[in-house]
């Protein structure tokens, strides 16, 4: 038999704690004050021997109203219910809300049980019997077995535990990712062993020595030891109430409503997509944006609930909502929950998780709500395509671990449908392993050739762009080593021509108008005249102020790509024909001379010294000589 948990649900004082005790020995109230009371106000376990020797755990939870948080907690790792009424009260407020609740957190499961039938005669039971089947009359509880028992006097003990066992062995194991997953309901320590976290895990495996996460705060901590019912174990399966002794960890830094997962699966959010169904019992419909409290595994959180599809939730509707939450949550898709009222805390709704990492919706958004009622019926081939289909931002390229943690599939699926879409073509893969939706790999290469237009348009002397210009000019951010593979894509297809670091379209040339021209003939007059070496950017922008700046710039940008204007550095200018001559003039007094100092070069070119400094500074930048003492010296004549 799988690993299972069984759970308690009812009103306050109708016997669950004592109906735990007479099933296993042990009294789940360990508080003080639950004692003294007489009240479970926390979660409580014991452990039921069943006649194959396992034992197995049960979780009794709260039923008084003020606590249902605590209840909620508990529904959220259970596989069987015992839904507890007490025969001398019947059915009550909180029998009604205990029942929406693990209706809502999607318990299929359960055994209707009577306590305290010492108390009543037949006729009374029977009515109370006939009334209960009224109220689970279209739930999952409908066609459960019902046993009538006494924990004061034992009478019907045996038999429930009997038909514990069959229920126990009819109950279908959830659907396991294969990844760690452990809600935290308890955490504690205890002398000699520091902080000690208890839950169910939900899913996967964990050891010891294993590395987890603790969520939402990603703090990766480590397992050091294991115990499930007082014993030590290596490992923790799915459905085994389990307590863990965490290293790198202190007991204030954590608390109920925190999960453990393996390393980098889960992500916090602040936002959920959802369907919700509100309860029939509500005297007023939900509106939109109503502030609610979100019960999710062992956690809650405040939030606002926005109506996606409708003005209202009238009593008994069901709706797609997204959750605007007030501090971060960790989920997987199709994971239950319920709400609460902010105010009220009385129970409002449930369902489920649709998208975990939604981007801000707009209500009454026909694509948005297509893809939620997608995502809600696909099976995993559809919910991997439409992932990926409706993806945002750099998120249009996933691994096989990206797109596992935005469906929540098990790696093995996730991989087996990437293969099959990549060889049908619906998926592109990158060298790293990485894929894109073919929709989205089409529109990204449109975009870049798009851009690329615009910028030539915008840019029209240059004939090439820089690919980051291009990069930074996409409507959606896309990684650049994707980028760049994309761009050895469209090369390959003869659609862009890539020239180093920049790139440009097939054909694109550059033609001068006559303005333009102009202005170039008068610039290169200007630094090709005679006794001019070189010439400051200011001098040159300044002879041509009878031109309008805009088009003398571009040309000046234009002459410095093409390599006719050399520029040296500290805005000073020189024409590729000087700088030739000045070069040649360097090599040959070099050759003869053997060494040279500014001070030599200013004379012998006729020169300012800080000119001759930044000529003799720019060769040696180039590897034509080197500095040598104060001195430059011949390097290598062919560089």
């Amino acid at each position: 038999m799988p690993s299972l948990t069984i759970g308690t649900a009812g009103h306050v004082d109708h016997g669950k704690s004592a109906l735990v005790e007479a099933l296993t020995g042990t009294h789940p109230d360990r508080l003080i004050e639950e004692q003294e009371r007489g009240m479970t106000i926390d979660l409580g376990f014991a452990f039921m021997p069943l006649r194959d020797g396992t034992e197995v755990p049960i979780i009794d939870v709260p039923g008084h109203e003020r606590f249902l948080k605590t209840m909620v907690a508990g529904v959220s790792g259970i596989h069987l219910v015992l839904f507890v009424v007490a025969a001398d009260e019947g059915v009550m407020q909180q029998t009604v809300e205990h029942l929406g609740t693990v209706r809502l957190m999607g318990i299929e499961d359960g055994i209707i049980v009577l306590t305290k039938c010492d108390l009543v005669d037949e006729e009374w039971l029977l009515l109370v019997e006939e009334d209960v089947r009224r109220l689970v009359t279209g739930t999952f509880l409908e066609a459960a077995p019902v046993c009538r028992v006494s924990s004061v006097t034992g009478e019907g003990i045996p038999e429930l535990k009997a038909q514990v066992a069959r229920s126990l062995a009819a109950v279908r194991p959830r659907q396991d990712t294969g990844l760690f997953r452990l809600p935290i309901d308890r955490a504690f320590t205890m002398k000699g062993f520091g902080t000690i976290v208890a839950g169910t895990v939900t899913s996967g495996s964990v050891g010891v020595d294993d590395p987890v996460e603790l969520l939402p705060a990603r703090l990766p901590v480590r397992v050091r030891g294991l115990q499930t019912h007082s014993r030590q174990i290596d490992r923790a399966t799915a459905g085994q109430r389990a307590a863990l002794n965490l290293a790198n960890v202190k007991v204030t830094e954590v608390e109920r409503g925190h999960e453990l997962s393996v390393p980098g699966y889960l992500v916090p959010t602040l936002m959920l997509d959802a369907r919700l169904q509100v309860l029939d019992s509500l005297d007023a419909p939900l509106t939109n944006r109503t502030r609610i409290r979100l019960h999710k595994g062992t956690a809650e959180v405040m939030g606002r609930v926005l109506l996606l599809d409708r003005e209202t939730l009238e009593p008994g509707e069901t709706g797609y909502v997204q959750f605007r939450l007030e501090g971060p949550v960790v989920a997987e898709r199709y994971e239950r929950f319920i709400i609460r009222g902010f105010s009220s805390m009385r129970l409002l709704g449930g369902g489920q998780v649709l998208d975990v990492y939604p981007q801000k919706h707009r209500r009454f958004r026909e694509s948005v709500l297509d893809s939620l009622r997608t995502v809600e019926t696909a099976d995993p081939p559809a919910l991997v395509e439409q992932v990926m289909r409706e993806s945002y931002g750099t998120n249009r390229v996933r691994s096989i671990h990206g797109i596992v943690q935005a469906t929540n599939l098990t790696k093995e699926a996730v991989a087996g449908i990437v293969e099959r879409f990549v060889t049908d073509g619906r998926f592109i893969r990158f060298s790293g392993g990485t894929v894109i939706h073919r929709d989205w790999s089409e529109r990204l290469r449109t975009d870049i050739l798009d851009q690329l237009g615009r910028l030539h348009a915008e840019f029209r002397l240059k004939e090439t762009l820089s690919k980051e210009s291009v990069r930074a000019r996409l409507s959606s951010p896309i990684d650049e080593a994707v980028y760049d593979t994309m761009l050895r894509d469209l090369a390959r297809d003869g659609l862009v021509e890539l020239v180093g670091s920049d790139a440009r379209l097939p054909g694109h040339v550059v033609t001068l108008t006559p303005q333009e021209q102009r202005i170039r003939e008068r610039m290169e007059g200007l630094l090709l005249a005679d006794g001019a070496v070189m010439v400051s950017m200011t001098d040159l922008l300044n002879s041509l102020h009878d031109e309008r700046p805009e088009p003398v710039k571009a040309v000046l940008g234009y002459l410095l790509d093409q390599g006719v204007v050399i520029d040296l550095g500290e805005r000073l200018l020189v024409h590729r024909d000087t700088l030739g001559r000045i070069r040649q003039a360097l090599i040959e007094y070099l050759e003869a001379h053997g060494t040279v100092r500014a001070s030599e070069f200013k004379d012998y070119l006729n020169i300012s010294r800080s000119h001759a400094t930044v000529l003799l500074d720019y060769f040696c930048d180039r590897g034509l000589t080197h500095r040598e003492a104060g001195t430059h010296r011949l390097a290598n004549v062919e560089a």
